[in-house]
């Protein structure tokens, strides 16, 4: 298999933050600091950002829906002109010391063109390759 390899910094400041796994305190994360004017990435293994607070119906104490609390926020994000989002992806390598790492991240093949990617999802009605679904625990199969 053929790796796509990123590195990160290539600027000799410190302004860059790097948020591994984009769950709900990520996203949360992410916004506050893309805010306060860093550069920030956001990195998951799965191939989107949603954690596992949207797998549940209701939120404690507000008994508010997961999605209508979280769907904002990756909206936001998605839009934030000092985030970006890296999914599929896993930290290779760390070099450095503390306030001044160098990362080598490994981007997992897609195999689907992700700019021209609509998320419509026609292609899995077609797709001869069966997984188990991620988001439903791998009960059942997408």
């Amino acid at each position: 298999m053929n790796f796509k390899f990123l590195e990160l910094s290539k600027k000799k400041d410190n302004g860059n933050v790097l948020i591994v796994i984009g769950g709900i305190s990520g996203i949360k994360a992410a916004l506050d600091l893309g805010t306060a004017g860093f550069k920030v990435f956001i990195l998951d293994f799965t191939s989107k950002i949603d954690g596992h607070m949207a797998m549940l119906e209701k939120t404690i104490p507000t008994n508010d829906c997961s999605m209508c609390i979280e769907s904002s926020k990756f909206v936001e994000c998605g839009r934030h002109l000092n985030i970006e989002i890296i999914s599929y992806a896993e930290v290779e390598n760390v070099k450095g010391k503390a306030g001044n790492f160098d990362l080598t991240i490994v981007k997992k093949p897609r195999y689907v063109d992700e700019e021209k990617c609509t998320g419509c999802t026609t292609c899995i009605e077609y797709c001869l390759v069966k997984y188990p679904d991620q988001f439903n625990q791998s009960i059942s199969k997408s």
